[in-house]
């Protein structure tokens, strides 16, 4: 073929949608654009143009300690340098837990309303005495301020409780300073802060009073030194049932800092039999309605103390607390004896039914890693999660369909059991295969290290994940 027939092929050819996509490197008069090596400046580029301008969006995941951030870097004027976003100092919630990594700039993807994406996989919250590293990434605008947050794995913590602790402190409680003390050791127990549990404390005889309502505190320590302050109310009446019913209508109300999506529980103390007994069960018809699970402890040491026989008492503080009465009721000798279950009781409340011990080992989203790696879609985003189901790894898409993520189950075919120990890492790596087909994510063998190939399910329950370009 002459000369003139391979130009016209060549012509031809690159009019073939999708066949070509090329770039130019100067190496003559190179933009070199320097930064700190030791924050891993350039692991992700991104190239952008507004308003004229053109910048290079350069990652830097290792900056900061490991905090990661952004860098803006101007393509044109040949003395120009690149601005560090700070991004920590304009989104506070990107800032990592002490000690705790979450490299920021790892991945960056354009966005289809101007902005951009920057994911911080290593991002993590605690729960408890556990750090879940669910990641998180950031939607920024062309000026690099932080306009919102994608963290659709990040799943509530166990312990994100609002608990209410209604105290008996009738002339019959006695000495005051035990009650105290059970108080600041069932509190230094808790998990206090944003996102875990809050403490509020309601205290009655004749009448009731919030002592402090829900997230007045914000920490243990805070919370402990209140409990130190409460004096007794004293009241010849211990009016239980009106003290149940207020809580459950008053304290875990938005009004006194209750959270709608909140575990709510209810802790009741005393040591004697209500003087509104008839009314209790209307009050706890109120706590039913409103999802509050009850522990009850009776305080024996009024009845001990008089030689009386307690069997009423015990039967109406059963009665109180939620059933079953092995896991709900607790009963003590006197007001010194609450110490004496300061452990079990704190054992109950955080093995409540859909919270998850500190032993176990299955994991399902609490480590996902979201944005490890990332990529556009028609009409949203494809998420990889390697850190998801034990580490086998998986994808997840948000467009305007909603949120899907597959269960477990879905993975079952792709990585059977014998395998479950080698860690598959699915969503390492991703894209859109050639033609029409379900997006798909890559894993690698953790223990092997060795590609094993691409792959999702293309159905998990009714949600598919799927190509829609």
């Amino acid at each position: 073929m002459e000369g003139g027939g391979y130009r016209r092929l060549f012509r031809a050819l690159l009019l073939l949608p999708g066949l070509c996509l090329g770039f130019n490197i100067d190496v003559r008069r190179p933009r070199v654009f320097p930064g700190p090596a030791q924050g891993q400046f350039g692991y992700k580029v991104l190239q952008r143009a507004s308003g004229g301008d053109k910048w290079l969006l350069v990652g830097a995941p290792w900056d900061g300690d490991r905090q990661g951030d952004i860098y803006k870097c101007r393509v044109g004027p040949p003395n120009a340098t690149c601005a560090k976003a700070n991004l920590g100092s304009a989104a506070p919630w990107l800032v990592p837990l002490p000690g705790h990594n979450v490299h920021l700039g790892m991945t960056l993807l354009d966005s289809k309303d101007g902005g951009f994406v920057a994911c911080a996989p290593l991002w993590s919250q605690e729960c408890g005495t556990s750090v879940f590293s669910t990641g998180i990434c950031a939607r920024l605008d062309e000026d690099l301020r932080p306009v919102g947050t994608i963290a659709p794995t990040a799943q509530r913590c166990s312990t994100y409780m609002d608990i209410v602790i209604v105290l008996d402190g009738s002339n019959s409680i006695y000495p005051w300073y035990e009650v105290q003390n059970f108080l600041s050791n069932i509190l230094s127990k808790f998990f206090i802060g944003p996102g875990q549990i809050q403490v509020g404390v309601l205290q009655y005889g004749e009448r009731a009073v919030h002592e402090w309502v829900l997230g007045r505190y914000r920490t243990a320590e805070e919370v402990v030194e209140a409990a130190k302050n409460i004096s007794r109310q004293e009241g010849r009446e211990t009016r239980t049932a009106f003290a149940i019913h207020r809580a459950c209508t008053e304290a875990f109300s938005p009004e006194r800092g209750g959270r709608a999506d909140a575990t709510r529980l209810m802790i009741v103390v005393t040591d004697g039999e209500s003087h509104d007994g008839e009314e209790l069960p209307e009050a706890l018809a109120e706590c039913e309605k409103r999802n509050v699970t009850r522990y009850a402890i009776a305080v024996l040491g009024h009845y001990l103390r008089r030689q009386q026989d307690p069997e009423d008492f015990i039967r109406e503080i059963k009665y109180i607390a939620s059933d079953p009465d092995e896991k709900y009721f607790f009963n003590v000798t006197d007001e010194a004896a609450l110490n004496d279950i300061v452990d079990a009781l704190g054992d109950r409340i955080f093995s409540l039914e859909g919270t998850h011990g500190y032993n176990e080992s299955s994991f399902e989203l609490e480590m996902s890693q979201i944005g490890f790696s990332i990529h556009l879609l028609e009409d949203g985003i494809l998420f990889g999660t390697v850190g998801a189901y034990d580490w086998d790894g998986a994808v997840l898409e948000e467009s305007r369909r909603g949120r899907i993520i597959p269960p477990r189950k879905a993975f079952q075919q792709e990585f059977p059991l014998e395998l479950k120990n080698h860690a598959a890492y699915l969503g390492t790596g991703g894209g859109r295969p050639e033609g029409r087909g379900v997006n798909r994510g890559c894993s690698m063998s953790r223990r092997f290290r060795m590609n094993r190939g691409c792959s999702v399910p293309r159905r998990f329950g009714r949600d598919v994940l799927r190509d829609v370009g």
